[in-house]
């Protein structure tokens, strides 16, 4: 897990934040379904930008990221727009969660198997009753395209993958879909893409 740490700090050590400064537009769109001033977990949160956006709405944020780069500025981010969030630099394999969420988070977040599940279902078992697990991910078929996403099948992600993780007791399937949207995500993610959007309730 440290060569994928520092793999992510080549990327965020460039000038810049390399995913822009808004949040992933499929996770702003669903804010209307979060607890008000409830407390909501970023998976994977890199550079800070959902953190940083659910902050400004008055969410109470817990980010998660592996890279120290990532997570320096992202509460540099946070510090300019004058909102506050936890910070918490932590490799997801050996993730111990330690609170509950009325939310759960996550953009583009790479994992191989077996830590994906591991760590998907451990992001879902923090979740409250009634509370939501938020995320859009490539698809295995964004590979022919060059608008962002790794070239390794094992990151990618298709439908059946998703709905394997969380076939599990509690979890409520709300949305899942592959979509072709365009992404405007800084230098990293131009162009139209293939992503899979999912939101999943607990019951």
């Amino acid at each position: 897990m440290q060569d994928i740490a520092r793999m992510w700090d080549d990327k965020f050590s460039r000038d810049g934040y390399f995913y822009g400064f808004e949040p992933n537009v499929f996770i702003e769109s669903q804010t209307n379904l979060l607890a008000p001033k409830g407390n909501v977990l970023c998976l994977g949160e890199g550079e800070g930008r959902n953190a940083v956006y659910l902050a400004d709405k008055g969410f109470d944020v817990t980010a998660l990221d592996a890279s120290p780069i990532g997570m320096t500025k992202a509460l540099m981010m946070a510090e300019k727009r004058g909102v506050s969030f936890k910070a918490e630099l932590l490799d997801l394999e050996h993730w111990e969660p330690k609170q509950s969420y009325n939310a759960v988070v996550s953009s583009y977040l790479h994992l191989e198997e077996p830590l994906r599940t591991k760590a998907f279902r451990q992001a879902f078992e923090t979740l409250k009753t009634d509370g939501y697990f938020i995320g859009e991910f490539f698809s295995i078929n964004q590979i022919p395209r060059e608008s962002g996403g790794p070239k390794k099948p094992s990151l990618l992600y298709t439908l059946a993958s998703l709905e394997s993780i969380f076939d599990i007791q509690g979890a409520k399937i709300i949305y899942l879909e592959e979509c072709d949207v365009p992404l405007d995500e800084g230098n990293g993610h131009q162009g139209d893409a293939l992503v899979i959007r999912v939101i999943i309730q607990k019951t």
